[in-house]
């Protein structure tokens, strides 16, 4: 069957038709602050329209469903498969609206049939699916609206795909596991970038046709495009009630770090009766509502990169969400991912609270929450993200410059190296503060004070970490350059050398170094043979007479001074009185004032 495809609807209106309520976040917002935002999730309406073609679709059928939801979905994307025509919508709505869509679907659809102009919705029959209810109307007049629960899947509508990530321009092999998943009437779907990339009866991607019972497995292949975005693998049945998992195409980085949480979606070996499944069904929601919204995120920045869908998207992605995905990313130690996001808020998809992305980006205290967290990887990771400043009004570029550095202040000026030194266990995260690309990390060890005046070293010592202190001091002596005298012999006998003392840092030793500064020759003019020998029995050979005092002023002071203290002592003292008729020996001599 040939398939045919129709522009996906993206949306960015942010309106909301109920009052904002205030959530907060606790297990993944990075300043422990409250998230302003209406709890969502992102879900499916299926359309399944009688008599109609792809041709019949209006023209504004986006302002339509918009209108019909009140302008709630933050985003939206639509599928379109030929025969008696299927309109598949994905929409991320308010989970009360979702609550209302489930409770009482009629006045919905009777309220898509009244507001439609062109007879549209108003002709013909229309089957449609709202979460676990079907309704059905023929010209205009809504004939059954009833709940109807799916066949296929268990209790918990458990499907488990791997991988959740896959790779731009790449081959992939799927697998699916679910419950009741192989049926007659069943069929696997593969959407992506607008289109059914596979459309197959599940008993022909069986894997093992002996299974009876259990988990039940299906295998396939697809390949991806270079675009990156995000798809839905989706086992449906003839009523159309389907289970679905999300999945992305990004880079292969990002991907690597995303399949991580299959292990948290993968929950086909647990029954209903575990004393966990709450817990892991509540971490199976997280996963999940994190792929649903980078995959959103990615819609949109491929969408702005295109010129021709960007009309689709009037507004950027809001600063709420990506909050939340950022301290998810951050939460899971994911380094590809924060730069992925990092580099999506950059390029100006973001509809940010602050003047500027790198507000925003240093306002997150990053760098103090991955030290909190003890991770190393992360915070290597954040110490060489380098961003190029970008001056739209000259077109000017700005040198590279790294945005977090390990003597970024916080509150009260207290810096990332502060908060290594008063943790425990916190050896690697203080090597790697102590590593940064620009050496800022052993300069602030004992220069960087807080309100109180205190050094990183100060906490340190104060908490007994004794082996951070040996440590860093260990890097200080080793990347400070070792006192040495280098002596060079100018082209000519007669010139004068120059000596001059470098202005380095001075070690913790207190070592004082000195250099012999090369003259300065001409490149082209060779040192003569003869002239260096010369030069060197002249330095071997030279006199040290007075070399030991005229390098040593504070020797030469001291004999000075003791050779005019014995002098004076002498001066002081009466002649000596020798006896005139006895023989003179000098044992006998007296002095003093006798």
């Amino acid at each position: 069957m040939h398939e045919l495809t129709i522009p996906s609807i993206p949306v960015g209106s942010e309106s909301l038709a109920g009052p904002p309520v205030k959530k907060r976040v606790q297990d993944f917002d990075l300043n422990d602050a409250c998230i302003e935002e209406v709890e969502s999730r992102t879900d499916k309406i299926v359309f399944k329209l009688f008599g109609k073609e792809p041709k019949d679709f209006p023209v504004d059928l986006r302002e339509q469903i918009l209108n019909w939801l009140s302008h709630c979905p933050t985003d939206m994307e639509s599928y379109i498969r030929p025969g008696c025509v299927i309109l598949t919508v994905y929409l991320r709505l308010p989970n009360w609206m979702w609550d209302e869509l489930d409770d009482d679907p009629a006045p919905w659809i009777e309220k898509l049939i009244s507001m439609s102009n062109d007879g549209f919705w108003r002709t013909g029959w229309v089957y449609a699916r709202v979460q676990g209810c079907l309704t059905l109307s023929c010209n205009g007049s809504l004939i059954l609206a009833s709940p109807w629960q799916p066949l296929i899947g268990d209790r918990l509508k458990r499907l488990c795909v791997t991988p959740i990530a896959v790779a731009c321009s790449s081959t992939v092999k799927f697998c699916i596991q679910g419950f009741n998943i192989v049926q007659p009437t069943t069929k696997l779907l593969c959407v992506f970038g607008e289109k059914y990339l596979i459309h197959e009866e599940t008993q022909m991607l069986l894997e093992d046709t002996t299974m009876q019972q259990g988990p039940q497995c299906l295998t396939f292949s697809c390949s991806f495009p270079s675009t990156s975005g995000r798809g839905f693998i989706e086992v449906e049945d003839y009523d159309q009630s389907s289970l679905s998992v999300p999945f992305v195409v990004t880079d292969k980085d990002v991907c690597s770090e995303i399949r991580m949480l299959e292990h948290e979606l993968n929950l086909s070996s647990f029954n209903e009766t575990s004393e966990r499944i709450g817990d892991l069904m509540a971490s199976r929601s997280r996963a999940l509502h994190f792929l649903q919204e980078i995959g959103w995120l990615l819609q949109r920045s491929h969408m702005h990169a295109t010129s021709e869908q960007r009309q689709y998207c009037t507004e950027d992605f809001s600063v709420a969400r990506f909050r939340w995905l950022l301290s998810f990313a951050i939460d899971q130690e994911w380094c590809a991912v924060v730069k992925k996001l990092l580099n999506t808020m950059f390029q100006g998809d973001i509809n940010l609270d602050v003047s500027s992305p790198v507000e925003f980006a240093l306002g997150q205290n990053l760098l103090l929450t991955a030290v909190k967290k003890r991770s190393k990887p992360l915070v290597h990771f954040l110490l060489r993200y380098t961003i190029t400043n970008y001056a739209p009004d000259s077109g000017a570029i700005n040198p590279v410059q790294f945005l977090f550095t390990p003597d970024m202040t916080g509150p009260s000026n207290i810096t990332p190296l502060h908060i290594a030194a008063t943790i425990s266990d916190g050896t690697s995260v203080l090597d790697a503060l102590t590593d940064d690309p620009q050496q800022l990390g052993i300069k602030a060890w004992k220069n960087a004070r807080d309100n109180t005046g205190l050094t990183p070293e100060d906490y340190a010592q104060k908490r007994g970490h004794m082996s951070y202190i040996q440590m860093v001091q260990d890097k200080i002596d080793q990347r400070l350059p070792k006192a040495h005298v280098s002596v060079s012999i100018p082209s000519r006998p007669s010139a004068i050398d120059t000596v001059r003392k470098h202005a380095s840092q001075q070690k913790s030793t207190d070592q004082t170094t000195f250099d012999v500064e090369k003259s300065p020759r001409s490149i082209n003019q060779p040192l003569s043979c003869v002239q260096c020998v010369h030069q060197v029995h002249q330095l071997a050979y030279r006199p040290r007479t007075n070399r030991f005092f005229s390098t040593r002023p504070a020797m030469l002071s001291l004999v000075a001074i003791a050779a005019v203290c014995v002098c004076v002592g002498l001066i002081m003292k009466s002649p000596p009185q020798v006896g005139s008729m006895k023989p003179f020996l000098w044992e006998k001599i007296r002095w003093g004032p006798n």
